[in-house]
C-alpha cells in the first residue's frame, strides 16, 4: 500500500515537473545572451546608474504605451549583478512564473481540500502545462519581456492575498494586495486593470456593510491616485487611436478574439472561432456563478433590516428579492463557501479578457496576421484559460455527476495533447530561425569590424539590424557596455587569407579571371557555403570585404539547406550550411575591386577566408551616365 502510494506521488510529480523542465531545455538549447531590440536603449540608463547621474525619471519615462518602472530597476539591478548577461533576466522570468503557479496551486488547494483531488491535480497540471508552455516562445528567449509574467504574478498574488489568507486582518490583506497592484501598474498599462478586477475579492472579505464601502471606496481612491501618477507626462510614441473600434469594429473584435485563441492554435480563422469557444465558455460560468450568488438564501433573513432602510420587495423571475438582500448580494455579503471560490477565477478571467481588449485597441490596425506572429500577447491570453480550467472544475464538483467528470478528463487531454503539438511546432520553427538568433551574438563580439554600410545600416539580413533596427544604438550600447567592462570587443584580430583546412566557397557567381561589370544602382547577388571543419560549433555569419580592406560592408546568415555538403562531409551537421546574399552596388567603391568572404572563428578570434573571391568593376549609375 504504501509502495503504491509513493508510486503514484512519484508519478504525480513528475507531471508537475515535466512543464517546467522542458521549458528549461528549452531556453538551455536556445536563449542567447546577446541584447535585442528594446534592450539597447537600457544602456543609457546603466551608464548614468554608473556615473552617479541616474534620476527617478530616467525609470519613470514612457516606453511605448507603458510605464516599466519596476521592469528597468529589475534589469538594472540583474545587469549590474551580472555584467548584463540577459539570461538573468530570462531566469528571473522564469522564478516569477513558478511563483505564479504556486501561488495558483495553493489557491485551488483551498477549494478541494478535502475532496476531488483527481480534478485538483488534473486542473493543476494542466494549469503548470499552459503557464510554461513554449507558445510564449517570445517572452522566453527576449528577457527584456520580463513585465509580462512580472505583470500576472502582481495579479495572481494580490488574489491570493485577498482571498486565501483569511487568518490576516482585512487592512492587512487589502494593503499587502494593494502593494502588488501598484508593482504591477508601473510594470505594464495592463497593471492598473488589477485594481478594477480585484473589487469583488475586496467586496468579499466579511465585514458590515459600512466596512465594505470604507474598504471599496479607499481601493477605487488607490486606483485613481495610480492613474494620475501614472498620467504624469505622459507621451506614448504612438498616439491612441480611441476610436478605431468605431471605425472598424470588425477588426478589433476579430484581433480580440484571436488573441484570445493564440495560446491553443496559431491559424487566423481557427484562433478566432477557439477565441470565441473560450469567451463564450467565461460568459457562460460567469452567468452560472453570478447568478447562483445574487439568489442565494443561505445564512439570510427574509425580515432583516438595512441601515434604516424599510424592507420592500420586487419580483425577479418569480422569485421575491427584498432590498436588504439585493444590498448583500451586491457587496457580496455573507457568500458560502462554493460560492465565494469562483471569484478568483472569475477575476483572473476578467483581467485576461481586457487585458486583451486593450491589446486589440492598440495592435489591431496591423492586421490579424500580427497577432499570429506575437506569441508574447499569449502571456496574458492564458489566465483566461486558467480561469477556465478551475471554473470547470468547481462546476464539476458542484454536479457530482460521473459524466461531468469524464468530459473534464477528455477536455483536459485534448488540451495537453494541443500543448505538446504546439510545443514540437515551437521548437522547429526556433531551430530553423535559431541562426539568426546566435549571429546577433557573433555580430556583436565583431562589432568593430562592421563597416558602417548602406547594407549594414538599412539591410533586413543586416546582422546589426537583427539585434535593432536603429544600428547607432546598437554600436552606442556597444562602446558602453565596453566602458562599463562588461563586454570585450576585439581589435586587432588576425586575417587567414589562406587557411590550411577549407572552409567553405563563394560559388556564385561563378568566378572568371575577368572582372563583372556591374552598374552602382544594380543589385549584386552572392551565394556560397560555409563550415567549420573540425565539425564543431558552425558559422553562423559570412562577412565580406572588398579589395585589402580588413572590415567588412555586409554579412550573410548561414541557414540554407546543403545536404549535398552534408553528404560529401558525411556528417548531418553541415546540413545548412549554404548562405545567400543581395545587395546593392553603391556599397562598393566604383572602379575595380575585389569581394572575399569570411567566417569568424570565435575560439582562435580570427577571420578565415572562403575559398575564391569575385573580381568586379564598378560603374557609375545608370541615372549620373544618362545625366553626362
Amino acid at each position: 500500500m504504501q509502495n503504491t502510494f509513493s508510486g503514484t506521488k512519484i508519478l504525480l510529480l513528475i507531471f508537475y515537473i515535466f512543464p517546467v523542465l522542458l521549458l528549461l531545455w528549452f531556453l538551455g538549447n536556445f536563449s542567447v545572451n546577446v541584447p535585442y531590440w528594446d534592450q539597447w536603449r537600457l544602456t543609457s540608463i546603466f551608464e548614468r546608474v554608473a556615473e552617479g547621474n541616474a534620476t527617478f525619471f530616467d525609470f519613470f519615462t514612457v516606453h511605448g504605451h507603458h510605464r516599466i518602472l519596476i521592469p528597468k530597476l529589475i534589469i538594472t539591478a540583474l545587469a549590474f549583478a551580472t555584467k548584463w548577461n540577459t539570461q538573468a533576466e530570462i531566469i528571473c522570468s522564469v522564478i516569477f512564473v513558478i511563483i505564479t503557479f504556486f501561488t495558483i496551486y495553493k489557491i485551488a488547494e483551498i477549494q478541494f481540500k478535502s475532496q476531488n483531488q483527481n480534478i485538483l491535480h488534473i486542473a493543476n497540471i494542466l494549469s503548470c502545462l499552459f503557464l510554461f508552455s513554449l507558445v510564449q516562445h517570445q517572452n522566453w528567449l527576449w528577457g527584456f519581456t520580463i513585465f509580462w509574467f512580472l505583470t500576472n504574478l502582481c495579479l495572481i498574488v494580490a488574489v491570493y492575498f485577498i482571498y486565501a489568507l483569511e487568518n490576516l486582518s482585512a487592512k492587512t490583506r487589502i494593503f499587502i494586495a494593494a502593494i502588488f497592484c501598484l508593482i504591477g501598474s508601473f510594470t505594464l498599462i495592463q497593471g492598473l486593470l488589477s485594481w478594477l478586477v480585484l473589487i469583488p475579492l475586496i467586496l468579499s472579505i466579511e465585514g458590515k456593510v459600512k466596512q465594505k464601502i470604507s474598504r471599496l471606496s479607499i481601493w477605487i481612491l488607490l486606483f485613481i491616485i495610480s492613474c494620475i501618477v501614472y498620467a504624469i507626462n505622459f507621451n506614448p510614441i504612438r498616439e491612441p487611436k480611441p476610436f478605431l473600434f468605431t471605425e472598424k469594429p470588425f477588426l478589433i473584435i476579430n484581433y480580440f478574439l484571436a488573441v484570445l485563441g493564440l495560446p491553443l492554435v496559431r491559424l487566423p480563422i481557427l484562433a478566432i472561432l477557439t477565441g470565441l469557444i473560450l469567451l463564450s465558455g467565461f460568459l457562460f460560468f460567469t452567468y452560472y456563478f453570478l447568478r447562483k450568488i445574487l439568489f442565494q438564501k443561505e445564512s439570510q433573513e427574509l425580515g432583516r433590516k438595512s441601515y434604516g432602510a424599510e424592507t420592500m420587495s420586487r419580483q425577479f423571475r418569480g422569485k421575491i428579492i427584498s432590498i436588504p438582500e439585493t444590498l448583500d448580494a451586491l457587496l457580496l455579503t455573507n457568500l458560502d463557501f462554493s460560492s465565494k471560490a469562483t471569484i478568483p477565477w472569475l477575476t483572473i478571467g476578467t483581467f485576461s479578457l481586457i487585458s486583451a481588449v486593450s491589446i486589440s485597441v492598440g495592435r489591431a490596425e496591423y492586421g490579424i496576421e500580427n497577432a499570429m506572429i506575437s506569441s508574447r500577447y499569449t502571456t496574458t491570453s492564458i489566465l483566461l484559460i486558467i480561469s477556465l480550467i478551475y471554473l470547470l472544475a468547481l462546476f464539476v464538483q458542484e454536479q457530482q455527476k460521473q459524466k461531468y467528470l469524464s468530459i473534464y478528463k477528455i477536455l483536459a487531454a485534448l488540451m495537453t495533447g494541443i500543448i505538446m503539438i504546439n510545443s514540437v511546432s515551437v521548437v522547429r520553427n526556433i531551430k530553423l530561425s535559431f541562426p539568426y538568433m546566435e549571429s546577433r551574438k557573433e555580430c556583436l563580439e565583431i562589432i568593430n569590424y562592421l563597416a558602417d554600410s548602406e547594407f549594414i545600416k538599412t539591410s533586413p539580413d543586416s546582422c546589426l539590424v537583427l539585434m535593432n533596427g536603429k544600428t547607432w544604438l546598437v554600436r552606442q550600447g556597444a562602446e558602453i557596455m565596453a566602458k562599463l567592462g562588461w563586454r570585450e570587443f576585439p581589435q586587432n584580430l588576425e586575417f587567414i587569407q589562406q587557411p590550411k583546412q577549407n572552409y567553405g566557397y563563394l560559388d556564385n557567381p561563378q568566378t572568371s579571371a575577368k572582372p563583372l561589370i556591374i552598374k552602382g544602382d544594380e543589385s549584386l547577388s552572392l551565394g556560397g557555403w560555409a563550415i567549420r571543419p573540425d565539425r564543431k560549433k558552425q558559422p553562423n555569419l559570412v562577412l565580406f570585404s572588398s579589395g585589402e580592406n580588413e572590415y567588412f560592408f555586409a554579412n550573410a546568415i548561414v541557414n540554407l539547406e546543403s545536404n549535398d555538403i552534408a553528404t560529401i562531409m558525411k556528417s548531418k551537421i553541415y546540413s545548412r550550411a549554404r548562405w545567400k546574399v543581395k545587395f546593392l552596388a553603391k556599397s562598393l567603391p566604383v572602379g575595380e575591386t575585389v569581394i572575399k568572404a569570411w567566417v569568424y572563428n570565435s575560439n582562435k578570434q580570427e577571420f578565415v577566408k572562403l575559398n575564391d573571391e569575385l573580381k568586379l568593376r564598378v560603374e557609375g549609375s545608370s541615372e549620373d551616365n544618362n545625366n553626362f
